[in-house]
């Protein structure tokens, strides 16, 4: 049996492609290439090589620390938006008891 010359365990190893990341992410393959291209608001842009020539298709690898990073980044919760405080409510009238409505 001969293993293609083309093709080392060990470079497979390294380097993750889309539909490996899909798997592990369980999220749709256009997700994922959302990652790479565009970004996630909270994570940012997922690093990645393009092994094709120009104007050929697209052929993206992901390092595999660079893809720990990028989860990291994802499953952080993001800090709670601090909120503004209310308004005060409006001051009795004269009489004591008028209040914010005036019927």
């Amino acid at each position: 049996m001969r293993q293609r010359s083309g093709s080392l365990p060990e470079a497979e190893a390294l380097f993750l492609k889309p539909a490996d990341i899909k798997r592990l992410a369980r999220v749709p393959y256009a997700t994922v290439i959302g990652w790479l291209t565009v970004g996630h608001p909270r994570a940012g842009v997922l690093p990645s090589l393009d092994l094709a020539t120009t104007g050929k298709r697209h052929s993206y690898r992901v390092r595999r620390a660079d893809w720990e990073a990028f989860l990291a980044r994802l499953q952080t919760v993001p800090s709670e938006r601090q909120r503004a405080r209310p308004l005060p409510r409006p001051a009795a009238g004269p009489d004591g008891k008028s209040g914010m409505f005036r019927y």
